[in-house]
């Protein structure tokens, strides 16, 4: 090629090297990757609900009981769009809800599944994530005047032990390799309900569906 190129005149030369150069430029930008392992911890503040329908005066719980081992893997598109990540791993965390009568709280263990994208600019991550998650609810205590430090609840076949759902939520990140410290907001909304709508009555069925904003801090490593 390069030996046809020599042989053309003199004005034809410019313009077919600028179209080589067009041609080899992208063909090397894409072999460089933009591929990240990271692994980190994670936990935090969360607001959780039930919306029930009929409305049954409910109230949100707060919870500092949410931890997270989390794995992270970021990478490019095609080799030029470095925006992408997954994220999974293990979270402890809880649910519940406050009626006029009782406070319910369950403790309940989730994988999430995230796709986790993010836009990087000078030592920082601007952070975007959407995904779904699956839990199990493993136990639930009420809390009455009668009994304010709780009593387990019995679970049967009125209870729900799986859950499922969506999420979604912003953050940002400080990137000091190899750490980086991640703050957060995710809301996650399920799409099983908590207890069998026919709990309270065989007429009037009761749907709830467990929700729950939640405010994290976490710190990641570079693997």
């Amino acid at each position: 090629m390069f030996h046809y190129l020599f042989r053309l005149k003199e004005g034809k030369r410019p313009f077919l090297c600028m179209v080589l150069l067009l041609l080899v430029i992208p063909a090397g930008a894409q072999t460089v990757s933009h591929k990240q392992h990271l692994l980190g911890i994670r936990g935090g503040y969360a607001f959780n609900g039930v919306s029930f329908n009929p409305d049954r005066k409910q109230k949100m719980v707060p919870s500092f009981y949410n931890a997270s081992i989390l794995y992270t893997y970021y990478h490019d598109l095609w080799g030029t769009m470095p925006y992408f990540g997954l994220q999974t791993g293990l979270t402890y965390t809880q649910q519940g809800y406050e009626t006029p009568d009782v406070k319910r709280v369950y403790d309940v263990l989730r994988i999430p599944l995230t796709s986790q994208f993010h836009i990087d600019f000078w030592k920082m991550r601007l952070l975007i994530n959407l995904g779904c998650f699956g839990s199990y609810r493993m136990r639930a205590f009420d809390y009455t005047a009668e009994k304010p430090d709780g009593s387990q609840v019995v679970f049967d076949c009125n209870h729900l032990y799986l859950d499922y759902g969506i999420q979604g939520g912003l953050g940002l990140a400080l990137v000091l390799k190899p750490f980086e410290f991640h703050i957060e907001a995710n809301y996650l909304y399920s799409l099983s309900m908590i207890e069998n709508p026919a709990l309270y009555s065989n007429e009037y069925y009761t749907y709830g569906y467990p929700n729950q904003l939640l405010f994290t801090l976490g710190i990641f490593i570079h693997l």
